[in-house]
């Protein structure tokens, strides 16, 4: 059977661009705690005690895979109505106070089964049409998860829920798999979109984090490569002052840690699980109410850090990138180039496998990453950084 291609004219291909500004409700004035839940009464918990998302997953003891459609519906109403509570207890001007004009964030984890990072191309298809799927739920409940307009159109009202997705896709050598997340990232029909810890198993992850920025991914949930947050807390720094996607730290964060691990790496975002104590790993994993309250009086007492460039994805990098001279042709919110496919645009033994053509970038993209890898004590040089084409081969 001849190979399957889709190129820079197939609509899911086409100019991926973000440009409209990062809702203030995204940044709020305290540190954001993220919870990591497996079921509607976690996300219900979690938008209860105040934390400021979470992100729902199945199977959570197996590393976690996308939960059912009808599991998503359920965590956007449990969520939205415990907003809705918390602006009713606020009054009729609610909108005006942040803490209650706030929505929940809510990511959904896409994930198809435990186990690698790396997928074949029926796996990558079951991802983007779940994607497809979510944000087409997203937008028949656009009551809660989309602004409403007011005052006969003039203005919005932020949404209930905030919803969003939570990806990841390494190939065989270890480097992120832009083809799929290109295509997830365009399916989510400008959802935000956090790439998870597949990140920590990159072989590069300087160069893995400055590909997400142009993917127009818009926060990287890592360790810093490491096995609990605590101890990658020098990569994650490194990351968080050079600039780009939100980095959200992650890795056996727990209450009692969650001021040294701010303090030392300037995260503004945390995640964490929050179990109920002495559940085997059959068991369903229910949210402990008192750990989820405990991290949320925690966080909230923690002092923000300093401001960093590290401002939500695409919009950030823009003014970073900016200021770094980067040449336009990589720049997140430029039109991708067409696709123009030459020697070596097909990858000999490749099968079922999602596949990037890529060309080279300019020098001053490699400057910006060894900024990057000097902020995190790697002082090794460079090596030329490659700009997504846009190319999808896809071989059944």
């Amino acid at each position: 059977m001849n190979a399957m291609r889709l190129t820079g004219s197939a609509p899911s291909l086409r100019q991926h661009t973000i440009t409209a500004p990062v809702p203030a409700w995204r940044h709020p004035g305290h540190v954001v705690l993220e919870t990591c839940v497996e079921d509607v009464e976690g996300v219900r918990i979690s938008a209860r005690v105040g934390a400021d998302r979470a992100e729902l997953g199945a199977n959570l003891t197996a590393a976690g895979t996308t939960p059912s459609i009808g599991t998503i519906e359920a965590a956007i109403f449990a969520a939205a109505e415990q907003v809705e509570q918390r602006r009713a207890q606020a009054g009729a001007h609610w909108a005006e106070k942040p803490e209650a004009a706030a929505p929940f964030g809510l990511r959904i984890l896409i994930r198809p089964r435990g186990g690698s990072f790396v997928y074949d191309a029926d796996e990558g298809r079951a991802m983007i049409a779940d994607v497809r799927r979510i944000a087409t739920l997203a937008l028949e409940m656009a009551e809660f998860t989309r602004p409403q307009a007011t005052g006969g159109g003039r203005t919005t009202l932020p949404p209930a829920v905030d919803l969003g997705f939570v990806v990841g896709a390494l190939t065989e050598d270890g480097t992120i798999d832009r083809g799929l997340v290109r295509l997830l990232v365009d399916m989510a029909n400008g959802a935000p979109v956090t790439f998870h810890r597949a990140f920590d198993q990159c072989r590069d992850t300087v160069e893995a984090y400055g590909d997400l920025e142009g993917l127009g991914v818009r926060y990287v949930l890592t360790s810093g490569a490491a096995q609990t947050a605590a101890d990658g807390a020098s990569v994650i720094a490194g990351l968080v002052a050079s600039g780009g996607p939100t980095v959200v730290a992650a890795g056996a964060v727990r209450p009692d840690g969650l001021v040294d691990l701010v303090e030392s790496t300037g995260v503004r975002e945390v995640h964490m699980r929050c179990p109920r104590e002495g559940l085997t790993p059959d068991e369903p994993q229910r949210t402990d109410e008192a750990l989820v309250r405990r991290a949320v009086e925690t966080v909230r007492a923690v002092p923000v850090p300093a401001s960093t460039p590290s401002d939500g994805g695409a919009e950030a990098g823009c003014a970073s990138l900016a200021t770094l001279g980067a040449h336009p042709a990589w720049h997140p919110c430029h039109p991708p180039r067409p696709l123009v496919p030459g020697p070596g645009s097909s990858v000999a033994g490749e099968s079922s496998r999602f596949v990037d053509i890529y060309s080279p970038a300019s020098d001053r993209r490699s400057r910006r990453l060894r900024h990057a890898r000097s902020a995190i004590g790697r002082t090794t040089d460079a090596s030329p950084m490659l700009t997504p084409i846009f190319c999808l081969r896809l071989t059944p």
